[in-house]
């Protein structure tokens, strides 16, 4: 019998460290992290990583290293679920790095994990339109096979517009230029002219 409240909390207390040490987590690796980002997912309701991942995949299919996995989603349910999914999984090895209105970063082993919540969206065609360059416009599914209508501009290191972000391009033109990504000079100067143009550095404008 317990004698006091005292001797009551340390004893949950006791009993919920345990029962974190004694859960068995998955090894962070690349695909595992896919495939519980994937789990239950549909090609129609998501979630679906695409960006930065793609656009590295379709430049090299042997890479290994990215620099982040966005993660986009149609609702907050879908979102939440994918979080829990994680933290489930990997939650040893898994911790939060960053959080903004735009996406929760976290790192799950070696690998930087974006979960995207500035907007949800109806399919992947909808995640497609918001990005600002073509380059980004690539998916990749749980067997990392990457597909999307910006795959060719990946590959050529074209730096074309889709969705003109006011706000951030100066800071992501420059994040992409040092990838190696060139826009034709006329185009730039065109886009820059915008006295909308915002040129300070901001740095959650560097997402996607």
């Amino acid at each position: 019998m317990f004698k006091n409240l005292t001797e009551i909390f340390t004893n949950l207390a006791d009993s919920a460290v345990a029962s974190i040490e004694n859960r068995i987590f998955r090894e962070a690796t690349l695909p595992n992290i896919m495939e519980v980002i994937y789990k239950d997912s549909t090609q129609e309701q998501g979630p679906w990583v695409a960006g930065g991942m793609g656009r590295q995949l379709a430049v090299d299919p042997t890479c290994q290293q990215f620099s982040d996995i966005d993660v986009w989603f149609n609702n907050a349910k879908s979102y939440e679920h994918c979080m829990l999914r994680l933290n489930n999984n990997f939650g040893h090895t898994m911790y939060e790095t960053f959080s903004s209105p735009n996406a929760k970063t976290y790192q799950v082993g070696d690998h930087k994990v974006q979960l995207i919540r500035r907007a949800y969206y109806d399919n992947l065609d909808a995640v497609f339109e918001q990005f600002d360059f073509t380059c980004c416009q690539v998916a990749v599914d749980k067997n990392f096979y990457i597909h999307g209508p910006g795959i060719e501009d990946a590959r050529a290191f074209k730096l074309k517009v889709n969705r003109l972000d006011k706000r951030g391009f100066l800071a992501r033109y420059a994040k992409y230029v040092g990838y190696g990504y060139t826009m034709p000079n006329e185009v730039f100067l065109n886009i820059i002219d915008d006295e909308e143009i915002n040129y300070e550095f901001d740095t959650e404008s560097l997402g996607y």
